[in-house]
């Protein structure tokens, strides 16, 4: 068992020297992999990449009520609870082919010979697209695959580009980042002029509406006396009604505003700017009636009581036409909204329908409570004049009202352009061409040239040693001769040169 033992035995300082004897099997492998590493390094083609950081916030304070006002939080990228699903979604838009498109003509980058020459070799299997098209197709591929987007903080967002050419790198991450600003004012831009064009129409239209109602009062105030008056004596009872009438026009009118807003966020598919419906002659004749309808409730008020049959019966001839202008409405958003799906189509119809049913409700009220102002002025024995000065007052305040909201949407739409030309999307660290490749990386190159020759080396010892059939050991004899040793003659080195 011990003889085993001895026999089996590792021992590491011949395993030393066996790696001294075979030295140069180490050596030599080790530096030739050093050697070829470092000339692939310099062989393959180098991989630059730079960087550009644009900021996407806000430098202005702007306080929550004025975002409010301008539409929402202008620094609202990078702060969804989703950061990755707005990061695809930011990379999908700078990667997408109009931004791309716009980036090799900025370049030039369709006059590069290869590409020229993979187009025309890829023509034969891609018959249907020209050989302009496929340029078009393999550059913006390539683009993709050279560049990504990243957040930098919360407010920024780093665009990465790469290329064999420095150069190349830096001009590729610099205009794309012009693009990618250029495109988000553009559409920001857009939107805001929109609402300012709207705002402006709507302005001039209330705004002489303010001045015809302010001069028909002036005209009233010279006339007022030549106005016949009629007395009229009516009840508390009818009064009362009068004015449930006039509360649960208000109660609708809250409930219809409430279903407007909830209308409009669901309408996704179609621009708010656009959501305009075309009227028909036939919607405005119905429009028209309703309105005349409407204004005739004050004479009627004054002649019966609102649970007489004349009152119900305009109640039915209102609601009727209400009945006809959705139906109208139902057909034009099938004919001008064909292109939308059917869901879009039911909710614009919805939509419409509800505005038509506000304006009824709003002039129904408005009526309403002039027609009541008037009976209180019959009965306390004021004189009608009274009453029509209220009535123009009430119009002049609500006319003014109109006006000034679309003044402040008018004003909302300067500070949103002011926003977004100062404070938006702006390039806070430009692109530098590279100084140093990502690729190759050399130091690694050689490193792995070194561990790949050491590796080869000592397999080339391991074979040499296994093929050596001389004997190195005493052990080794007197297992061979099967005899004892009975002495050892050492080779000395220094003897033998010492003897010359």
């Amino acid at each position: 068992m011990e003889e085993t033992k001895d026999k089996h035995h590792f021992d590491l300082g011949e395993l030393f020297g066996i790696a001294w004897r075979r030295k140069w099997l180490l050596v030599f492998p080790t530096i030739l992999g050093a050697i070829a590493a470092f000339a692939i390094g310099f062989v393959l083609t180098p991989v630059y990449e730079t960087s550009t950081i644009v900021w996407v916030g806000s430098s202005m304070r702007i306080s929550g009520d004025l975002q409010r006002l301008i539409g929402g939080d202008i620094t609202a990228l990078g702060r969804s609870r989703n950061r990755g699903e707005e990061l695809r979604s930011l990379y999908n838009e700078i990667t997408s082919s109009p931004f791309l498109q716009q980036l090799v003509d900025r370049m030039n980058l369709a006059k590069d010979p290869v590409i020229d020459r993979k187009a025309h070799n890829l023509a034969s299997e891609w018959p249907h697209l020209t050989v302009e098209q496929i340029k078009a197709n393999l550059l913006i591929e390539d683009l993709r695959e050279k560049i990504r987007v990243e957040f930098s903080g919360s407010d920024q967002v780093r665009i990465t580009t790469e290329s064999r050419n420095p150069q190349k790198a830096r001009d590729l991450a610099q205009n794309i980042s012009e693009i990618f600003i250029s495109e988000k004012k553009r559409q920001q831009m857009g939107e805001v002029m929109a609402s300012q064009d709207f705002s402006y129409g709507q302005l001039e239209k209330y705004e002489k509406d303010l001045n015809d109602i302010v001069a028909r009062k002036t005209e009233f105030e010279k006339e007022y006396m030549k106005v016949q008056i009629d007395d009229i004596v009516t009840s508390d009872e009818n009064r009362r009604d009068i004015g449930s009438e006039i509360q649960s026009a208000k109660i609708e009118i809250t409930d219809k505003e409430d279903e407007a807003r909830l209308l409009l966020r669901k309408i996704t598919a179609v621009p708010a700017a656009k959501i305009e419906l075309n009227e028909s002659e036939e919607l405005r004749r119905l429009k028209q009636e309703v309105q005349t309808l409407l204004a005739s409730v004050a004479n009627l008020m004054l002649r019966y009581r609102w649970t007489a049959p004349e009152i119900l019966n305009f109640k039915a001839r209102l609601y009727s036409y209400m009945d006809q202008i959705e139906d109208e409405n139902r057909r034009l958003v099938e004919i001008q909204f064909v292109s939308e799906d059917q869901v879009t189509r039911a909710n614009l119809t919805q939509l419409f329908n509800t505005r038509a049913y506000l304006d009824m409700l709003y002039a129904r009220q408005n009526n309403l409570e002039l027609a009541l102002a008037n009976l209180n002025n019959k009965i306390g024995l004021m004189p009608e004049y009274q009453a029509r000065l209220d009535q123009y007052n009430r119009e002049i305040e609500a006319a003014r009202d109109l006006r000034d909201r679309f003044r402040e949407q008018q004003e909302t739409a300067q500070i949103s352009q002011a926003v977004v030309n100062e404070t938006e999307y702006k390039i806070i660290q430009p692109a530098q061409i590279p100084l140093e490749p990502i690729f190759p990386q050399k130091t690694k190159l050689i490193l792995m040239g070194l561990m790949s020759g050491m590796v080869l080396g000592g397999g080339l010892v391991l074979i040499r040693e296994l093929m050596d059939t001389t004997f190195k050991r005493v052990e080794e004899v007197e297992e061979y001769l099967n005899l004892p040793v009975v002495g050892v003659i050492p080779n000395i080195e220094t003897v033998k040169k010492a003897r010359f």
